[in-house]
């Protein structure tokens, strides 16, 4: 049996919680004793979702992100896990309804994304936020990645495929990292993440128009990002990136609430703060950007189902 998956996850005194997981590593025996276990915490529209995906690979990505979310409102909202209620937004911007007062986190969101080895997840307490997490696979897989649009082969098509959604000054930044195609794609996807991240946090889908977002890196910090729109500072966002691993770059994006995309307005309706006040909200913009830590599978479970889920045959170590 393989060595149960870790998941690096960052944690703060600020109620958020931001964390991914190597699904690259945990090979469960497709309906399995531990497979069947974990689907069967799901609700019963979830595991459909789960069994809708063809490859194994993305029904794993698929499982595991729903059992991420549930643990992160679990832990940070302390909603019991069986009571847990998570929605989409028509952009499928996915947050949680029926939660008790959170005077700790007033404005409670969390945001999702999957791609190559790993399954992410962050939650802010005030801001909006957004995350996503950019493989070596999105520009070399055989599939084609989302949205329909099969990945290029070289840096030439590259820039061809996705000539629009980089301002001119990216495109400088991508061409001029380094003197090798790896370098230049592994600059190409911190770009990516950093605008799929911002595009999330806002919640507006395939609406928005990448090229909009011009992304600057802090002279000391290049895991540190602005952003300007239509050439414009957004002095109220603020983006981390960070390596995983692989290849794979993670970003996390935070911003006002007053920039939600939301049109069924559910998910605007679950926040108290959707006007936020300068000084909380400059405050919660500001504080640091915890880093990743460590958590295992079983500990994406409350404790009361740990000892039934090793009974399966699962490795906790």
């Amino acid at each position: 049996m393989q060595a149960t998956p870790v998941t690096p996850v960052r944690q703060s005194s600020r109620s958020n919680l931001c964390g991914c997981f190597s699904q690259s590593v945990w090979d469960p025996v497709t309906n399995g004793e531990e497979w069947l276990f974990l689907l069967d915490l799901l609700p019963e529209e979830d595991q459909k979702q789960v069994e809708l995906f063809r490859f194994k690979d993305d029904q794993k990505r698929a499982l595991l992100s729903r059992l991420l979310q549930r643990r992160c409102v679990n832990v940070a909202l302390g909603v019991p896990w069986n009571k847990v209620r998570i929605k989409r937004t028509k952009a499928k911007k996915p947050f949680v309804v029926g939660a008790p007062a959170r005077p700790h986190a007033p404005n409670f969101n969390f945001n999702v994304s999957h791609e190559g080895n790993y399954v992410v997840l962050a939650s802010e307490p005030v801001c909006i936020v957004g995350v996503d997490v950019a493989a070596p696979q999105q520009i070399r897989a055989a599939r084609p990645a989302a949205g329909g649009v099969k990945p290029a082969s070289s840096m030439e098509d590259l820039q061809q495929t996705f000539q629009r959604q980089f301002t001119a000054h990216e495109w400088e930044v991508i061409n001029g990292a380094g003197h090798t195609t790896e370098e230049k794609e592994d600059e190409f996807r911190r770009h990516w993440s950093l605008k799929e991240a911002l595009v999330k946090a806002r919640g507006d889908g395939l609406g928005f128009a990448l090229g909009k977002a011009d992304f600057r890196f802090d002279d000391q910090d290049r895991n540190s990002a602005r952003v300007l729109m239509e050439g414009r500072p957004q002095q109220r966002w603020r983006f981390t990136l960070q390596e995983l691993g692989n290849g794979h770059w993670v970003s996390v994006a935070r911003g006002p609430p007053e920039d939600i995309v939301d049109a069924w307005q559910e998910f605007s309706a679950t926040l108290l703060y959707p006007c936020t006040a300068e000084p909380e909200f400059q405050a919660a913009l500001d504080a640091p950007s915890p880093p990743f830590s460590v958590l295992r599978v079983i500990d994406l479970l409350p404790e009361g189902l740990r000892a039934a889920y090793l009974d399966t045959g699962a490795d906790a170590l």
